[in-house]
């Protein structure tokens, strides 16, 4: 019997915990990079390295966690593909235009910072490492962003 089980969406407070999940891993490994990419980690104990490797590794495990969910919104009750009705297509479309506004407003502050403290990329010479991290978590991120949105945002089918 191959009898296929329907996926039941998870109420609203579970998609919020998934959501937040994947917010605080996403920063959390934003803030570790970023030390990194300040020189914070050069003066850091060697003792206490060891511990702040496991915040980065639990970060980015609390992130992909959150993102393992969010890559499969069928799985968490998201309206998804091409057959949607009226109300599942605009709450699509609202999801999609707050991420847009997002990443425009992200782009503009990185603009900004780049123009007001100019473009000296000298200082990041011997730190290419945390300039690809922050690049990789933002390609990871930014894909996921009008579902994380949406399953923040969409009532329970019962509400």
């Amino acid at each position: 019997m191959n009898a296929v089980i329907p996926v039941r969406p998870l109420p609203t407070r579970a998609r919020r915990r998934i959501v937040t999940a994947y917010a605080a891993g996403s920063l959390g490994t934003l803030i570790l990079l970023a030390l990194r990419l300040l020189g914070l980690l050069d003066t850091v104990n060697d003792a206490l390295k060891p511990l702040l490797l496991g915040a980065y590794l639990l970060a980015f495990g609390v992130f992909l966690y959150g993102a393992a969910y969010l890559v499969f919104p069928a799985r968490l009750g998201l309206p998804q593909g091409h057959k949607l009705d009226e109300r599942e297509a605009v709450r699509v479309a609202q999801a999609n235009s707050a991420a847009y506004r997002g990443l425009t407003l992200t782009v503009l502050l990185g603009a900004e910072l780049v123009f007001f403290f100019g473009a000296d990329l000298s200082a990041l010479q011997g730190r290419a490492d945390g300039v690809q991290g922050v690049a990789l978590l933002l390609l990871l991120v930014l894909p996921l962003l009008p579902t994380a949105i949406l399953a923040w945002t969409e009532p329970d089918t019962g509400e």
